[in-house]
């Protein structure tokens, strides 16, 4: 067969697209089991465009020799993602038409050589930012800062709809990561640093994404969930650098927003990452890149490595003597598809030559080129695989610049707007509050009785303060001779209610600096380093890899803040601009904002006769490892050039502007008395700069919310899930834990301002009660009204939290559940709902079962004065134990058959039938015994989230080997599915277990550290997955048997039941205290 036939023939492999993501077409396995291994391993290589084109076109006998010599299946990123900076006579980029003549092109020579289509992939991460011309919008993170779904869809489907108009229908986005290490110089690719928030923007990101197009060649994109798995906390801030995070912590958070992509988003692809996590690099991560992505969390999806990360185990992370052994590695412990390679053929040579070795299964080539070519042909590529050179999405790309800004105006944050320097009014102060109780710290001064006797007096020295708006008079202290009078900051929160014996209050200025009255300006200086600067709104990944070269390369799209100013401002005022300092970037961690003599004497005769300086601040562009700082701390000629224009000028208003990736340290030039505004852009794009002048000039109301916590000291850092107990001293006698505070940050998560006011009233549930019995969905709902004297877009944070943990795992401050956008006319209200499900308030526990604390959660809003809050309690009834016994009966059998006999119908083998006949006589002798142990004395529980604890070592004896029986037939949990696994068949009987009572994988306390070396059916409850691992396969059944011994509080013997559930469905069980009927916990775990 000729190559062009052979190529035909791809063609014709088109049928129905698979219904089910990631399932495997019927036609793709019967093509994948006809290929060469050479062809095969082409399908899973990926290299890099710059091998394939020279001086900006295609080089065809190169392209040509790829795909004749290595059967290439999949190339990548643009021959200008380098950057010819200073080279004019170098273009930027390609538009999509030239994009789409090369594709054509590279598409044709691929039928030519009878290989299937390549596919193709591009970093479009905030528009289709390597197709010249494209929209660009703001960077994730100020996605992130508008809260908003529909935004986070929108922009995807413009992302891919450009890119898939130059022919490229593969986007690597959106990232997942949280942005828990603020020194990272990816923090401005991510959401921010909630899970929830990354979670639900990431499924609305990946939903526009991968939706269809009007293209008949590319009718619709794959999206790539990257990068798997915590890369985003470093820890030393510095990329690619080792993550050491606790399991519990992975699994509590950082797993989210996969899990949702995954399930809820069904997105195509993912990309793996660069780092080790806990001493293993994920790309050699059996754990994380087998267990974890394909087996608990279901992806069926294509995995592609990050660059060159299969090279980077032998030359980067040590852990192979080889490039080829890096090969061998990686193919057989993780469930890699596709190597990023990307420049040389070492990949494709090592591994034919590894499975012509019979040292990787061709099996597991296979398993991989299925899923490669599965997804090409759900994205159209086999049906058509040579685009035309046209396309009906061309004439649209660079059309959304509206939408672009839509987004930089919800995206930008009003963190500070106090009184101008001018105003010498009066505060206004509320009614004080009795029976309150205000949040620690965020002290400005304290007063003793003698200045403060009264009430009264403590608020008169609130009015006087200038940086003052609670303050708190305790009455009770007066006899004592201490402190009674203390003003704070608005970061403090006053709580009401009985038992709280202070009296509190509000003041807030009586002028605003923010917005500026155009009419009343003359004279405005504008100054900074990013005040006139599309590169750095823009940051990394623009036009290039590190940024573009300049502004010149935006072909005019957007507004810089100083063009934005000069056009909406009257021209009757005079705008100055100077750059106050520039930058040097010898590197990025070395950078430096040089102040030019010069410049700076110019600035301060501006300064002069200036009615407010704008002075906008931040960061250079940077993307990856060349962004690596050593300090968090703004570069230090910025901080200069504030602290100057302050010094010289005192009586000037100044107003900050952050254009930033990250968030780096003030040192306290927020603090300075003239600085009485200050907004965070974060990295808004090239439509950023126009939204920003709005914004100070009142055209548009801010209502962008701060995506992750603002650090104020480089030691203090706390994200604002963090646990209760993450505390900072506050006094001399603060040694004591009760005597610390929390830590302060400069601003918290979620923080921002408007121009009007919202408040929020009658919040309640839509059932009315206060209880639920989980699983469930409990609607909340809040009346929230407009108070002020303009329009608004407002966005509703809700959060949820508990006093307590009772299982032994501490709380977080916060949990965020919820959140909604909303517009609002002034004096308008509306009622805003949020449907929160209890799993949702589900934590992990140190034994790594996802459970819900069954009792009290209270939920309220952020940062909102007189905000209501509604505690709601949480119940489980108890299982019902019959129909549970019969149940885990059932299912178990079913599990053993389906383990020993095969997908294709094949009879069970001898092994299986054996499985079967020890599994039903053990959970026959189980039952009995159980039916046994509810007739006595000690209580019976059934539940799923128990501790190793009884109240007699009898009962502990009689139950455990009762769990053990029963377990030893089939039992799979999260814990179980944290730990390693390589083997298959009898290899994974071995257990850490001490005889009976590890059939389960479980421990009593009792025992927990008594040695054993069990063998034999001892073995059989590993902590791989029960019977199931006995075939190297999990069985779609659930987990099912008595596992865990309790303490109820009364000290009755507390029983715990593992119930299953069916395919997909959460599973309700908890301890149950039956002496008095206190519902005490609830269990998630899903057992698969």
């Amino acid at each position: 067969m000729t190559g062009r036939a052979r190529g035909a023939a791809f063609a014709l492999v088109v049928g129905a697209l698979a219904s089910t993501a990631g399932a495997i077409d019927a036609d793709i396995v019967a093509l994948v089991r006809d290929m060469t291994i050479e062809e095969k391993v082409g399908q899973m290589t990926q290299i890099d465009i710059s091998l394939v084109t020279k001086d900006g076109k295609l080089d065809r006998a190169e392209m040509r020799r790829w795909l004749r010599k290595y059967k290439v299946g999949s190339l990548l990123n643009s021959p200008y993602s380098g950057g010819a900076c200073g080279d004019h006579s170098v273009p930027a980029g390609w538009t999509a038409s030239e994009w789409r003549s090369l594709i054509h092109d590279v598409q044709q020579l691929a039928e030519d050589e009878g290989v299937p289509p390549i596919l193709y992939g591009l970093d479009s991460v905030h528009g289709a930012s390597y197709v010249y011309g494209a929209t660009l919008f703001g960077h994730q993170i100020a996605l992130g800062a508008t809260f908003d779904r529909e935004m986070a869809r929108a922009s995807g489907r413009v992302t891919a709809r450009d890119t898939l108009a130059a022919g490229v229908p593969w986007l690597f986005a959106p990232i997942l990561g949280l942005s828990t290490q603020p020194s990272w110089s990816r923090v401005y690719e991510t959401f921010g640093e909630d899970p929830y928030l990354a979670a639900e923007l990431g499924v609305a990101n990946i939903e526009g994404i991968q939706s269809d197009t009007d293209d008949p060649d590319l009718p619709t994109a794959a999206a790539c969930m990257k990068h798997f798995f915590a890369y985003s906390h470093p820890a030393t801030g510095h990329d690619r650098a080792p993550v050491n995070v606790p399991e519990r912590v992975l699994r509590e958070y950082y797993l989210l927003p996969f899990e949702a992509a995954v399930k809820r988003a069904k997105v195509r692809t993912a990309m793996e990452s660069y780092n080790e996590v806990n001493g293993v690099p994920i790309a050699a991560s059996h754990k994380y890149l087998r267990r974890v992505l394909r087996d608990e969390l279901g992806f069926r999806g294509m995995l592609v490595t990050d660059w060159a990360e299969i090279i980077n185990l032998h030359e980067f992370h040590r852990v192979a003597r080889s490039r080829h052994d890096a090969v061998h590695l990686a193919m057989n412990k993780t469930s890699i598809d596709m190597s990023m390679v990307p420049l040389d053929e070492s990949f494709s040579e090592s591994l034919v030559r590894l499975v012509s070795e019979g040292r990787v299964p061709i099996e597991r080539v296979d398993e991989s080129v299925e899923r490669v070519m599965q997804l090409k042909k759900d994205l159209g590529l086999l049906a058509r695989p040579v685009p035309a050179r046209t396309s009906p999405l061309i004439e649209r790309v660079g059309g959304d610049g509206e939408l672009a800004l839509e987004i930089a105006r919800a995206s930008i944050a009003l963190l500070v707007n106090e009184e101008p320097m001018a105003y010498d009014g009066p505060k206004y102060c509320s009614p004080a509050m009795v029976n309150t109780s205000v949040s620690n710290g965020h002290d400005i001064k304290s007063f003793g009785a003698g200045q403060t006797p009264t009430a009264a007096a403590c608020r008169a020295e609130c009015e006087r303060e200038r940086s003052c708006e609670r303050w708190l008079f305790m009455q009770e202290w007066l006899s004592l001779g201490w402190q009674v009078c203390f003003l704070k900051t608005e970061d403090a929160e006053i709580d009401t209610g009985p038992g709280h014996v202070s009296i509190a209050g509000y003041c807030e200025p009586g002028a605003r600096a923010l917005p500026l009255d155009p009419s009343t300006l003359l004279h405005v200086l504008v100054t900074g380093p990013t005040a006139n600067s599309r590169v750095s709104q823009s940051g990394g990944w623009s036009i290039h890899w590190q940024g573009a070269c300049d502004d010149a390369e935006f072909q005019g799209q957007g507004e810089t803040i100083t063009e934005a100013l000069m056009r909406l401002l009257p021209r009757t005022t005079r705008v100055t601009h100077t750059r106050g300092c520039s930058f040097e970037v010898p590197s990025h961690a070395q950078a430096t904002c040089e102040i030019d003599e010069a410049d700076m004497e110019r600035t301060l005769r501006a300064a002069r006769t200036a009615d407010v300086a704008i002075v906008a601040i931040g960061e250079e562009s940077y993307t990856e490892k060349p962004g690596d700082i050593d300090d968090l701390s703004l570069h230090q000629g910025q901080l200069e050039l504030v602290r100057t224009l302050a010094r010289e000028q005192p009586s000037l208003s100044i107003v900050l502007v952050l254009i930033e990736g990250r968030p780096r340290l003030l040192d306290g030039i927020t603090e300075l008395p003239q600085v009485v505004g200050v907004l965070h852009g974060l990295l808004p794009g090239p439509a950023g700069g126009t939204a920003i002048a709005e914004i100070i000039l009142g055209i548009t109301n801010p209502s962008g919310r701060l995506p992750y916590t603002y650090p104020a000291f480089p030691h203090a850092f706390e994200n604002h899930y963090s646990s209760v107990s993450s505390k900072c001293a506050g006094s001399a006698s603060a040694y004591l834990s009760t005597g610390t505070e929390n830590c302060p940050n400069l601003f918290e998560f979620g923080h921002g301002l408007s121009y009007t006011r919202f408040t929020y009233s009658n919040m309640r549930t839509l059932s009315g009660s206060a209880n639920v019995t989980h699983p469930a969905t409990i609607t909340i709902m809040v009346d929230v009204n407009n108070t002020g004297s303009r329009a608004g877009r407002h966005t509703a944070l809700l959060f949820a939290s508990q006093d307590f943990r009772p299982d032994g795992t501490a709380p977080e401050k916060q949990r965020l559940v919820g959140f909604e956008a909303l517009t609002l006319e002034p004096s308008h209200s509306k009622t805003v709902s949020f449907v929160v499900r209890t799993e949702q308030l589900a934590h992990v526990t140190e034994e790594l079962h996802r459970v819900v604390d069954a009792g009290a959660y209270r939920f309220f809003f952020a940062r909102q004065k007189h905000s209501p809050a509604l505690e709601l309690r949480v119940q489980t009834p108890p299982p019902e134990l019959e129909s549970g016994i019969l149940r885990k009966l059932r299912n178990r059998a079913l599990g053993v058959v389906k383990m020993g006999g095969t997908d294709e119908g094949k009879p069970a083998s001898l092994f299986g039938i054996v499985m079967i006949v020890v599994s039903l006589t053990l959970t026959c002798f189980c039952a009995g015994m159980l039916a046994a142990v509810v007739v006595l004395r000690g209580k019976t529980l059934v539940g799923g989230a128990g501790y190793s604890r009884t109240s007699s070592v009898a009962n502990m004896s009689t139950l455990n080997f009762l769990s053990s029986s029963v377990q030893a037939s089939h039992h799979v949990n999260e814990e179980i599915a944290s730990q390693p696994s390589e083997a298959s068949g009898l290899d994974q009987m071995g257990s850490r277990g001490s005889g009976l009572d590890r059939l389960s994988g479980s421990r009593s306390e009792e025992i927990a550290s008594q040695p054993s070396e069990a063998s034999g059916l001892d073995q059989m409850g590993s902590r791989g997955s029960g019977l199931d691992r006995l075939s190297g396969s999990r069985s779609a059944s659930y987990g099912v048997g008595m596992d865990r011994i309790g303490s109820s509080p009364a000290g009755n013997t507390v029983r715990v039941l593992d119930m299953p559930v069916e395919e997909g469905a959460e599973g309700p069980s908890g301890e149950y205290d039956d002496a008095d009927e206190d519902l005490e916990m609830v269990d998630l775990r899903v057992r698969k």
